[in-house]
């Protein structure tokens, strides 16, 4: 079972796919049912929708120069 957090790197993010088994390490965890991600000014979200309903957030910040 993978952890999620905001210091999981992007490219574990990416491979992450419908059926992998997550966590959020805090009290949510679950297998993957579907992966929305979004794309804002500064940011990349992940969400990713759990079997059962609940799901896990990750937001990362874009470092800019």
């Amino acid at each position: 079972m993978k952890i999620l957090n905001q210091d999981t790197p992007t490219g574990e993010l990416n491979d992450l796919k419908v059926g992998d088994k997550i966590s959020n390490g805090i009290g949510t965890f679950g297998e993957i049912d579907s992966i929305i991600f979004e794309s804002g000014d500064g940011y990349w979200e992940y969400t990713f929708a759990l079997v059962g309903g609940d799901f896990i957030q990750v937001k990362k910040l874009i470092p800019t120069c």
